[in-house]
């Protein structure tokens, strides 16, 4: 296990890179909106916070959908406390799915779930009770995949209950390491998260691909875990996931809105990963 000391020196280089996003956003978030595409018709979306987030911790990136035409709302239930017992859970999982059915019957659509580390831990289980009103769900940076090594201690960060970590017996009965059957999942994580680590973020390569045929993808953009609602270049990827069509969908390509340069950075400093389903 990681010391405490490496893992509050992590805590605070992912503070410092989550000031800089929040900064950056006043200047390269209008610019994103330029570039990222809109929707090509009415669309919902939830955007679900991560542990101790609030509705306003995931309002920029409500703000940059709407300003694509999408429209975004928070759960809408305050801080995310963790998960405080399953009748807790149950209740937050169902408030969540009325508030999808109210915004379905809006649009005529199925609503999009976009969740922040914990919130995508909901988002997941929310589209595996209620595939009938969720069109795709998208994760950032979300520790779904328990199994996985957690040297960082971040499963029981970002799924705390009061202060302490969720125990595992816990998270084994309210969270599923499968993915939703038959629904469409995008895991956008990054190397820089110094919270969630990659092994738990990312769908494993054993389940990118669905038995149904629903696409599952792995994103990666270099971003701090407590910025990733107010990255422009996450924002863009949200964006792109949602605008593509489920029966024409192809895998993420960050050269559509970067400059070669930036993925060239990318590849050197990074050694490639396989995020796509075996063919």
């Amino acid at each position: 296990m990681i010391s405490n000391g490496i893992r509050h020196f992590r805590l605070g280089s992912d503070m410092f890179l989550a000031g800089c996003e929040y900064m950056g956003q006043f200047i390269y978030g209008p610019m994103a909106l330029t570039v990222a595409p809109r929707a090509t018709g009415p669309r919902a979306v939830i955007t679900i916070p991560g542990y101790t987030g609030t509705d306003e911790a995931v309002a920029p990136l409500n703000d940059a959908l709407a300003g694509l035409g999408y429209t975004a709302e928070s759960w809408g239930l305050g801080i995310n406390t963790g998960v405080p017992g399953r009748h807790k859970f149950e209740q937050q999982i169902n408030e969540i799915a009325k508030r999808a059915s109210r915004l379905a019957e809006t649009t005529g659509t199925r609503v999009s779930l976009v969740g922040h580390s914990l919130g995508g831990m909901f988002a997941r289980e929310i589209g595996r009770r209620f595939p009938q009103l969720i069109d795709r769900v998208i994760t950032m940076g979300s520790p779904a995949h328990m199994t996985q090594q957690d040297e960082t201690g971040a499963i029981g960060t970002a799924s705390g209950v009061h202060g302490r970590p969720l125990g595992r017996r816990d998270r084994d009965h309210l969270f599923s390491d499968q993915p939703p059957p038959g629904m469409p999942l995008v895991a956008i994580y990054s190397r820089l998260d110094a919270i969630a680590p990659v092994k738990t973020t990312q769908i494993p390569a054993d389940l990118l691909s669905d038995p149904d045929g629903s696409p599952r993808e792995n994103v990666e953009v270099l971003c701090s875990h407590l910025g990733m609602a107010v990255n422009p270049l996450v924002q863009i990827v949200v964006a792109d996931r949602l605008a593509r069509p489920l029966g024409d969908w192809q895998a993420f390509e960050a050269s559509r809105y970067f400059p070669l340069p930036v993925k060239l950075a990318h590849s050197v400093f990074y050694p490639p990963v396989n995020d796509r389903a075996p063919a």
